[in-house]
């Protein structure tokens, strides 16, 4: 998708979003080319675009992951990478055993951890927000804990949000994947790191920008074209 791909009414709502929150935020300026750069980045319908838009430069979005995490729920990342065929993405969300800094503490998750949670109502989310792109419900996210970690696997909506987050693990705009959970058991090692070893509930799988797992790989195939269901388990 290229700029000029946004039509006349969008540049002009993202004008008027860029004036009024200049105008109550004259410390924390936005440009128009860089809400437009923003818009780009988000999927789904204009509408939709612009709601998130103005959510980021609020700062709504990281107030509703402080709620969610003061509410317990923990949010991770980790890669995310594209293969070659559409609408159907597959990898790792979380691997076991990798120690990652998580603001002033170091974590690691222990095999097994996921292991009483695969039957949770899981969605597959953008950046852990908006309409689920996959559910586990109707069988279009499917989970797997193996000795590496947490597989998963979306056969994505076939929606305009579906195929621009296709599109965009395809081209390499999206690297990373995040999940979101509660931790029921947690371990407090010798040198400080935590080590979770049971997740309370898991909440979402999330394609999003910036990772805190940096070593999982998804990719994006066909419907059909990789394991059989009796192989995802």
């Amino acid at each position: 998708m290229d700029k000029k791909e946004i039509s006349g009414a969008v540049k002009r709502a993202l004008k008027n979003i860029c004036r009024e929150h200049n105008v109550h935020n004259p410390s924390d300026k936005y440009t128009t080319p860089a809400l437009e750069a923003i818009y780009l980045r988000m999927c789904g319908e204009p509408i939709e675009r612009i709601r998130l838009v103005r959510k980021y430069i609020t700062g709504e979005l990281a107030i509703e992951q402080r709620k969610a995490k003061a509410d317990g729920v923990e949010i991770r990342q980790a890669q995310l990478r594209a293969a070659s065929e559409p609408m159907v993405l597959e990898g790792y969300a979380a691997l076991y055993n990798e120690p990652t800094n998580i603001g002033n503490f170091r974590e690691m998750i222990a095999p097994g951890a996921f292991a009483d949670v695969l039957d949770d109502d899981v969605r597959l989310l953008l950046n852990h927000d908006g309409a689920p792109l996959a559910r586990t419900r109707n069988n279009t996210l499917r989970l797997k804990d193996d000795e590496k970690g947490l597989y998963y696997r979306a056969e994505l909506v076939d929606t305009q949000a579906g195929r621009d987050l296709y599109a965009m693990v395809k081209r390499g705009d999206i690297t990373q994947s995040s999940f979101g959970f509660t931790i029921e058991k947690q371990d407090i090692q010798e040198d400080g790191m935590r080590l979770i070893t049971k997740v309370g509930r898991l909440l979402d799988v999330s394609p999003v920008t910036y990772p805190a797992y940096e070593s999982t790989e998804v990719y994006a195939r066909k419907a059909g074209a990789a394991e059989q269901p009796e192989d995802i388990g």
